[in-house]
């Protein structure tokens, strides 16, 4: 009997799609941040029922900055490894009484049923030991169960994101055999976002311990509350006390994030839609870190002939009297060269994320809501579809990437630009709204039918739109 389901271990539907991580991606990452996280004694954890829907599932957790494993108690519940970083404090095997620390979940699949026997048998034997790090306890407990990874001994890695990045690419193995690696994030930040907070919570680790030293001892001596006072003085200064420096945790933000319905599991979905992502260049990838993660896909098939709907190509900046600002943006701010710059910045190279169906397609799309904008761009040529989110958070450079011939990157062969998006209902709206291109609205409804022949299960579903003079 195997421990997992994929396709009905999740405790509810949950959106999927490739994510960014440095110099790298995730292919596919497991968003469920709709889920509510909790503070429970500084921690942000969640409920393990709230994403999982049994009692079986194994999973090694990256929270900020401790790592854990958990596996099923036998009894329908799950216990957790938990050690303290810094020789601190023995290591435990603790009940989670459904809560675990949010984060980053490694999810392993395919395991045989006696690997959870010998992974509780493991923490036993590790069970009131002191270690360097939380990571290496974990570490030694799975190998010591039979697990091992790559060239490299597990027990040999010490620190939080070394192991993360690790496993995503050598993977685990369990008594020789390829473990199936999930990658699920409870946390609203994303992969790359979150590393950075992995990362930087091991860089404040001496001053966090410090922090709770002092903390314990200024509560029993006004001398030590002095001591205190004067320590962290320079950071209440620079605005920085507390949660600015990692030194506790902040407060998760009250926020409920709406996601669209799944579609049936057992329809007979097409799935030739080979999808590439964008891979940014080192430049790129460091200004990411500042601007956020503006990612150009594409889809491309040769089932549907785009051409049988849509075979005028649109030019972009169409006017034939354009003001100064139009001509500004043709001529300078959008021009050929401009544009070509930041495709070597944002986009030089495309990873192939191999053929997806329909399902797949519709999972990577964000939720948009009153509550939290997610509308991409759209644009259709002869040969794909290109899509791109256009608001990510710095709205400057929101303004910038949003362009439809950036997306396009002058294609001289497109056949429409405009906007798409999936609403809580679960249906694929899609517009005109492009000031670049300026599609009519007989286009507008051309490129529904398009969409709807290439995603036949999807409910597309075209709005005409009074169309602004720029985008």
């Amino acid at each position: 009997m195997q421990l997992e389901n994929p396709e009905n271990g999740y405790a509810r539907h949950f959106e999927r799609r490739p994510e960014f991580l440095f110099g790298s991606h995730v292919d596919q990452v497991i968003d469920a941040s709709s889920i509510r996280e909790r503070t429970i004694k500084d921690l942000r954890v969640f409920r393990v029922s709230d994403l999982f829907s049994g009692g079986q599932e194994i999973f090694l957790g990256f929270g900020l900055p401790n790592v854990y494993l958990t596996v099923p108690d036998g009894k329908g519940g799950y216990e957790k490894f938990a050690a303290k970083s810094l020789k601190r404090a023995p290591s435990v095997v603790e009940d989670t009484r459904n809560f675990v620390q949010s984060g980053i979940m490694l999810r392993m699949l395919n395991l045989p049923e006696h690997a959870a026997v010998k992974l509780r048998a493991a923490m036993r034997v590790h069970d009131g030991k002191k270690y360097w790090t939380c990571v290496n306890a974990n570490l030694r407990v799975l190998e010591d169960a039979g697990f091992t990874s790559g060239q490299r001994k597990l027990s040999s890695l010490y620190m939080p994101y070394a192991l993360l990045s690790y496993l995503l690419a050598n993977g685990l193995e369990f008594e020789g055999k390829p473990v199936k690696l999930e990658v699920v994030r409870t946390t609203q930040a994303n992969m790359e976002s979150y590393a950075r907070q992995i990362i930087a919570a091991e860089l404040m680790t001496f001053c966090r311990h410090g922090e709770r030293m002092l903390d314990a001892k200024s509560q029993k001596s006004k001398a030590w509350k002095n001591v205190r006072a004067v320590v962290l003085a320079p950071f209440k200064l620079l605005g920085l006390a507390g949660t600015a420096v990692g030194l506790r945790s902040s407060k998760p933000e009250v926020f409920s994030r709406e996601v669209a319905p799944a579609l049936p599991a057992d329809a007979e979905y097409h799935g030739d839609i080979r999808v590439k992502l964008s891979v940014a260049s080192s430049t790129g990838t460091i200004l990411r870190q500042f601007w956020g993660a503006h990612a150009l896909f594409t889809g491309e098939q040769t089932r549907v002939n785009p051409l049988d709907y849509l075979a005028k190509r649109l030019k972009p900046f169409p006017q034939k009297n354009p003001n100064l600002v139009t001509r500004l943006k043709k001529r300078v701010l959008f021009s050929k060269w401009v544009i070509k710059v930041i495709h070597t910045i944002l986009a030089p190279n495309y990873a192939e994320l191999g053929s997806k169906s329909e399902r797949d397609v519709y999972d990577m799309l964000r939720t948009d809501s009153a509550k939290k904008s997610n509308k991409y761009n759209l644009v259709i040529t002869t040969k794909k579809i290109i899509i791109a989110r256009t608001t990510v958070g710095v709205k400057l450079i929101d303004w910038i990437l949003s362009k439809h011939v950036l997306a396009s990157g002058y294609d001289p062969d497109v056949l429409f630009a405009g906007e798409v998006w999936k609403d809580v209902d679960g249906k694929i709206p899609l517009n005109g709204n492009s000031g670049t291109y300026q599609p009519t609205d007989e286009q507008v409804l051309a490129a529904g039918r398009y969409m709807q022949a290439v995603f036949p299960h999807l409910n597309v579903v075209p709005e005409l739109i009074q169309h602004p003079v720029e985008a």
